[in-house]
């Protein structure tokens, strides 16, 4: 304790002057009536006594009172503080030792440390140091279980850091009570407390309660499994404290081998106490551990605390899943698929378990048309014989097929990875790249040809859905479809649906590659911008698989049927053009293209909007082969600029496309003010390509499109003014007109 008296010892303060502290030995001085007003005021510091063993044994001043708090000081550098404390004469084996001590102030410069001994003074029985460096001052709480009847205790207080801190300001109180242990379990940190499990409806259940109320406190449990593959729902759970308990709570479960089979830990202390595991056990004896977890770096055993109380329910449950076992690529669910367009396919799973791979294999008889294997996974409410396990939800969907092009593993496992026609990987960045490599390297060589992850913009995992390219095969080829939760550490015992379809896909049936006509001329133009009807001014087809791309989707907002997460190795089905121009057309040869596109809705719009991937030849590239300059156009609204009016200072903006819709059909027009047209070079080439890419998928309804293409005479009005028109030199060539790729 501090020295209270206003004068200091002779000897201290001629030792202070001969050091040159003479102010602080003369700091002494009764302080100015605001400081004593900082003070408490119904605290008045006593003398400074208890400062040995010896005197805490022999002065009664130094006794404390068993219940009741006292407010002492550390007030000089190495000062000490003993105390002596008499015990109850009725105690018994279940009564806990509670000590506490603490500063109310917001800091100090003490780092408390308390020290209860024995009364030999050498004996600790437990020893609490608050270590708050620059922090603000914690709490010590120091719980032992002690049932010795009438016995003496010395109770050590100092600083605890190695620089002899004080604080001759703020007092800390200390108190000592003697409680019984609220555990009506305890012991059983040695020999378990049993939880009988009794029939609760179609389950075996069972509940206990307990305490970590002393240091290194592990409560045990039992409970006995039947003979039989059994799903353990176990489940501890308490409130949350304010302030938060020293310790993060967490559990263990042990096989009847000893073996871990399942744990949980609180995130941390500041959180609810709710943990649950859903494990796959058999027949036995299974133990429980529930015990304080403080973290790495914690010196001693975790504290206690008296006022958390846990509850555990235990619950064994059959297992549901049909489909089970089939948790493994070697032990999956096999489906026959018998004929490309036949009937979907459904199957009912559940995740009731942690971990709960469920695998399938569909095997795709032998066939020599294109085909298309659609999946789609859809959460059900129903099910649920226990709240879904805490934590985070992150459950993903990946599709696979093995390849087996090579005379070794090693040749599969190169081609796997390095052969596009035998894994592609459209449009794979850096991590999917890396995850496809790593399943290319497992026995046998899988190729992900589909993931599909979860993303909370997409509510009851709506993106889980996809529709993937088979390529003819003389074989029966096996697709394999695995549902899982990414980290293993969730179930919800709820229903899920996957549904399956092997579908026919006669457009890529009918076109074997490149499809070649000529593109015709509308010469009257009376209904420009719009290209007329009829067979010689459409091309027909069918976007049949892949995700497409994005253009006025925001996959961050939930649009579309698939998140910025999610893989397909096909991105999209792509039908390509080749357009021919006739022979003979005079110059200047510039001509205006009449461009519009129609899809047919299912299920009250359109399933997806088009992107045109246009490649025209160049005819003055000296080349034998065109020269590509590629361009993608896709309907964007709002008004925006042409490519005539880039760079021209005031030019206006309108509209470049209108899209409208009816009970059957979207449609989209290419507007006037877009100038579309042809440059003289690429009429001079010939022939340009269209690659029909969808764009902005909603569904993966197999719906057809129409894209409805003319040219025409050039240059043409829009509102307000009118194309570029070429101009003629002297030497007749011409300059300027149609610039659409500029």
């Amino acid at each position: 304790m501090s020295q209270r008296v206003c004068t200091p010892h002779p000897l201290v303060g001629s030792l202070l002057i001969l050091t040159g502290l003479f102010a602080v030995a003369t700091s002494c001085e009764p302080p100015p009536p605001q400081e004593e007003e900082e003070l408490a005021p119904e605290w008045v510091p006593p003398p400074d006594v208890c400062n040995t063993k010896e005197e805490a044994l022999a002065d009664p001043a130094c006794e404390l009172a068993v219940g009741k708090a006292r407010l002492e000081l550390i007030g000089l550098s190495k000062d000490q503080d003993w105390f002596t404390v008499k015990l109850p004469a009725n105690l018994t084996p279940r009564s806990l030792l509670h000590v506490s001590a603490g500063y109310s102030a917001p800091n100090t410069a003490v780092e408390l440390a308390v020290n209860v001994l024995r009364k030999d003074g050498t004996t600790s029985l437990t020893r609490g140091v608050d270590a708050h460096g620059q922090a603000a001052p914690r709490p010590i709480d120091l719980i032992v279980p002690f049932g010795e009847s009438g016995a003496q205790l010395l109770i050590h207080v100092a600083d605890g850091s190695p620089r002899n801190a004080f604080d001759a300001r703020n007092p800390y109180s200390l108190k000592v009570e003697v409680v019984e242990n609220p555990d009506v379990n305890e012991p059983n940190d040695e020999k378990p407390t049993a939880i009988p499990l009794s029939p609760q409806g179609a389950a075996l259940a069972g509940t206990q309660a307990g305490y970590l109320a002393t240091a290194g406190d592990v409560d045990r449990f039992s409970f006995q499994a039947p003979n039989a593959r059994k799903i353990l729902y176990l489940r501890v759970s308490g409130p949350k404290l304010t302030p938060p308990p020293p310790f993060r709570v967490e559990f263990v479960v042990l096989d009847p081998q000893g073996t871990q089979v399942s744990e949980g830990r609180v995130l941390n202390e500041f959180l609810p106490l709710e943990l649950a595991s859903a494990r796959l056990v058999t027949g036995g004896a299974y133990t429980l551990l529930v015990r304080g977890y403080a973290g790495i770096g914690t010196a001693g055993p975790v504290p206690g605390d008296l006022r958390l109380q846990y509850s555990v329910e235990v619950k064994l449950l059959d297992e549901l899943d049909s489909n089970e076992p089939n948790d493994s690529f070697d032990d999956p669910k096999v489906v026959s698929l018998g004929a490309p367009g036949g009937s979907a396919q459904v199957f009912t799973g559940r995740l009731e378990r942690t971990p709960d791979a469920e695998w399938f294999a569909f095997d795709l008889a032998a066939t020599s048309r294109p085909t298309v294997f659609y999946y789609k996974v859809t959460p059900s409410s129903t099910g649920g014989r226990f709240p879904a396990l805490p934590g985070a939800v992150d459950r993903q969907l990946r599709v696979f097929t093995v390849v087996n092009q090579g005379a070794t593993l090693a040749d599969r496992i190169q081609a796997c990875k390095t052969n596009d026609n035998v894994c592609p990987r459209k449009e794979a960045g850096d991590f999917t790249n890396g995850l496809i490599d790593d399943y290319c390297s497992l026995t046998p060589p899988r190729c992900m040809r589909s993931s599909r992850e979860e993303d909370s913009d997409f509510a009851n995992i709506r993106n889980f859905e996809g529709a993937l390219p088979v390529a003819p095969h003389s074989s029966t080829v096996r697709t394999y479809v695995l549902f899982e939760d990414e980290s293993n550490d969730y179930a919800d015992d709820k229903e899920f649906q996957l549904r399956v379809e092997w579908r026919t896909d006669p457009d890529e049936e009918s076109r074997p590659g490149t499809v070649s006509r000529a593109i015709a001329e509308d010469a009257a133009a009376s209904g420009f911008p719009v290209p007329p009807s009829g067979p010689a001014f459409e091309l027909t087809g069918r976007l049949s698989f892949g995700h497409g791309y994005w253009r006025n989707f925001d996959y961050d907002r939930g649009q579309g049927v698939r998140s910025g997460w999610d893989y397909d190795a096909i991105v999209s089905d792509r039908d390509r053009y080749e357009l021919v121009f006739p022979a003979g057309i005079p110059d200047p040869t510039d001509r205006t293209w009449e461009l519009q596109w129609e899809i047919d809705h299912a299920g009250g719009g359109a399933p997806y909007d088009v992107v045109l991937e246009l490649e025209f030849c160049d005819g003055n590239n000296s080349t034998s082969s065109c020269s590509v300059v590629a361009r993608k156009i896709g309907y964007k609204g709002g008004d925006l600029g042409a490519w005539h009016s880039a760079g021209v200072a005031g030019a206006p903006f309108q509209p470049v496309y209108s899209r409208s819709s009816d009970a059957t059909r979207t449609t989209v027009t290419a507007l006037a003010w877009g100038c579309f047209c042809f440059e003289r070079r690429f009429v001079k080439g010939g022939r340009f390509y269209i690659n029909v890419v969808a764009v902005d998928r909603s569904s993966y309804a197999d719906m057809p499109y129409r894209i409805r293409t003319a040219f025409t005479s050039y240059p043409k009005p829009y509102n307000g003014g009118i194309c570029p028109a070429p101009a003629q030199s002297s030497d007749g060539s011409w300059s300027g007109g149609c610039q659409f790729t500029r």
